[in-house]
């Protein structure tokens, strides 16, 4: 049963860099529309994308700081590199430099994210299978 579940386990992450990889495409596209149309200030900006539904993956913006910007997430380590750049980036430029950078972010966020998606869908039901299989095979070598 464990090579079972491990092939589950390992399904449910590829699903879960997924998910991350879309709320961080969200997360672009709010903070776009906050530079935009009211806020300028980075900090209220993050306050209020701790409070959207739609990025409850996102679990660094609840306790994030400016003073010790280290973001880990789901997400392979250059996916994480970018991250924490546009975190330590954020308000220290004007409005319209900032939307560029949200911008190209957002970009390599949605290559990301396709790429993610490939993944999972060519692999995941392979992790399962041999999960599953593996789980015979040790059934079968134990009888």
């Amino acid at each position: 049963m464990s090579w079972a579940a491990a092939g589950f386990s390992y399904a449910y992450r590829l699903k879960k860099k997924c998910i991350v990889a879309n709320e961080l495409v969200e997360m672009c596209s709010l903070m776009a529309i906050e530079l935009e149309f009211s806020v300028n200030e980075s900090m209220k900006i993050i306050n209020r994308l701790c409070n959207e539904p739609t990025l409850s993956h996102l679990s660094f913006l609840k306790n994030f700081s400016f003073e010790n910007i280290s973001i880990k997430t789901e997400l392979d380590s250059a996916d994480n590199e970018r991250i924490n750049f546009l975190f330590k980036n954020i308000g220290k430029t004007d409005s319209l430099s900032m939307l560029n950078l949200l911008e190209g972010f957002k970009q390599n966020m949605i290559e990301s994210r396709n790429r993610y998606e490939n993944y999972y869908k060519n692999h995941s039901k392979l992790y399962i299978v041999f999960g599953i299989f593996g789980s015979l095979a040790v059934t079968l070598v134990l009888i």
